[in-house]
């Protein structure tokens, strides 16, 4: 059952980009979030994205290889290749912040 909204209002969506961009936008304007802001990119996709980023700390961890030398396409084809992003399907709400939605599709992909 899918638990998500259609569209957040534009200060739910302030609140999620300032939740995703934290480790890149410490001060409340910066480009990257201006940037998607005036694109109004799908909450879901960034989300997705967000998880697939820090995915890379389980990639690192199984290669052996530093997080900042996984490129974001790798961890992605991961991402989907492994099933996550079918349970992020799943697990996907609006408005709730990327690390408990990513902690929710781990919690559901079992290896």
């Amino acid at each position: 059952m899918r638990k998500y909204k259609k569209e957040l209002d534009n200060k739910q969506y302030k609140r999620m980009l300032n939740d995703i961009c934290s480790d890149y936008c410490a001060q409340e304007h910066c480009i990257l979030k201006d940037f998607l802001t005036s694109a109004h990119t799908s909450p879901r996709i960034l989300m997705q994205m967000k998880c697939a980023e820090k995915f890379k700390a389980v990639i690192a961890k199984e290669t052996g290889r530093k997080v900042k030398d996984i490129e974001l396409s790798e961890s992605m084809g991961r991402w989907v290749k492994d099933g996550y992003a079918v349970k992020f399907s799943e697990v996907y709400e609006e408005g709730v912040r990327y690390d408990t939605i990513y902690k929710r599709v781990m919690k559901k992909v079992k290896k």
